[in-house]
This record gives C-alpha cells, sequence and structure tokens, in this order.
C-alpha cells in the first residue's frame, strides 16, 4: 500500500538531500517518522520534488537545473 508523505517529511527530504546521500537519508527519516523508509521511495520522492543528484558514485550534491 501507498504511503502518503507529509509535509514535515517533504521538508527533510528538501533540507537534506543536497547533503545525505540516498541510503543515509532514508534511514534518518525511518528513524524519525518511526516507519521503514526504503532507499527506492526516498530516491523516487527526491526525483518527484524536482531534486536532481549531480553524477557520480557518492556524490551529495543537487545539480542546479530548471525546475
Amino acid at each position: 500500500m501507498n504511503q502518503v508523505w507529509t509535509i514535515l517529511e517533504e521538508q527533510f527530504i528538501r533540507e537534506n538531500a543536497g547533503q545525505v546521500s540516498d541510503v543515509l537519508g532514508a534511514a534518518q527519516l525511518s528513524k524519525l517518522t518511526g516507519r521503514q523508509i526504503s532507499v527506492y521511495a526516498w530516491r523516487k520522492k527526491r526525483q518527484k520534488m524536482g531534486l536532481k543528484k549531480a553524477p557520480g558514485r557518492g556524490v551529495c550534491k543537487l545539480e542546479q537545473g530548471r525546475i
């Protein structure tokens, strides 16, 4: 079943996507919310929000682009 993302969860993603990897971000959000957030769910939500990561393994920086 699909879960509805809260405004606070979206805000957490927006604030932290450029500083942490998707794996670490999903783990931190899971701890905060008390529900299991998969890396896949984190990544898809980040992409739907228009937050695109710069290419490269281990790069946490967001790309400056058209949103």
